[in-house]
């Protein structure tokens, strides 16, 4: 399992490998791709086989690659291997827990748009870390019962913990 996290007062920076974390999974992802390439080149011979390799890594890159994470002072960064993003933190007014991951939204309340607009980040085995920079970068709502921190927990359950920014 490769979830390799560091921190500094200023940084905490993540590796989450989701193949490496369910091996089985990747094994049975392999198996059903070599299926795929295989009947692409018996069927439509080569061509159609190198175009469903191109259309199949392109699409599970981010399955069998390591996805790094750094949030900074200044904001995000998701490197794909692939592609990378870099986020300011000005796009975001709240997070909150899902799942195996936290969303960083643009949205200062729960909408359905979240998952549309948001932002992603799967977490490591230990998100201690991570859920403690975005408790200081964003610094809880008076009358907010939600605000993440103990109340929260840091199951990934039911409930999500959220934070909102104040600007």
């Amino acid at each position: 399992m490769q979830n390799d996290t560091s921190q500094n007062e200023n940084s905490v920076t993540w590796t989450v490998h989701r193949a490496g974390d369910a091996p089985a999974k990747a094994v049975l992802v392999g198996f059903l791709l070599i299926a795929v390439v295989a009947f692409g080149w018996w069927y439509a011979g080569p061509t159609l086989a190198v175009v469903a390799i191109v259309v199949l890594f392109a699409s599970l890159h981010t399955f069998f690659l390591p996805i790094t994470c750094t949030m900074n002072k200044e904001g995000v960064t998701i490197d794909k291997r692939l592609f990378r993003y870099t986020y300011e933190w000005d796009r975001f007014r709240r997070w909150f827990r899902t799942t195996g991951g936290v969303v960083l939204s643009p949205f200062s309340h729960r909408t359905f748009l979240d998952n549309f607009r948001g932002v992603h980040l799967l977490l490591p085995a230990d998100p201690h870390p991570v859920i403690a920079f975005l408790e200081r970068q964003f610094p809880a709502t008076s009358g907010d019962n939600s605000h993440g921190g103990s109340e929260a927990g840091l199951d990934t359950g039911g409930g999500a913990a959220k934070m909102e920014r104040k600007d």
